[in-house]
């Protein structure tokens, strides 16, 4: 028996305007995982355990610790850009979520160390 190989992409923020119709509508999370699968095709030779692993793990591991609130995401997107990442939300929406963290966490590290260069300056006046 051939083992069944399903290839995903990462969750991007587009990703999160479908996600929030789904919670909103009760909806199943499969919708989110099908439009994360790169080989579709591979459901129809998957068996049921196979493709129940498989959603179990990217709904584990893609979409819950991912997934944002359209509203969340805005704000965290026009942050972003005021940063100077992009101007344009458009690109920002096609990055997969492990480079926003990055980018989320490389401007909060910006921010404390500006912090810490104010008060550095407050006590030298």
């Amino acid at each position: 028996m051939n083992k069944v190989v399903f290839h995903l992409r990462e969750i991007c923020p587009k990703d999160f305007y479908l996600a929030q119709v789904v919670r909103q509508q009760e909806r199943s999370v499969f919708e989110i995982i099908q439009r994360l699968i790169l080989n579709d095709e591979v459901l129809e030779t998957a068996s049921i355990r196979e493709a129940r692993a498989m959603i179990n793990w990217a709904v584990e591991t893609l979409v819950d610790k991912n997934v944002l609130t359209v509203e969340n995401w805005l704000q965290v997107a026009y942050n972003l850009c005021k940063q100077r990442w992009d101007s344009s939300i458009d690109w920002l929406e096609t990055q997969p979520m492990s480079k926003i963290h990055t980018m989320i966490q490389i401007v909060q590290q910006h921010v404390e160390e500006q912090e810490k260069e104010a008060k550095k300056a407050a006590r030298k006046r």
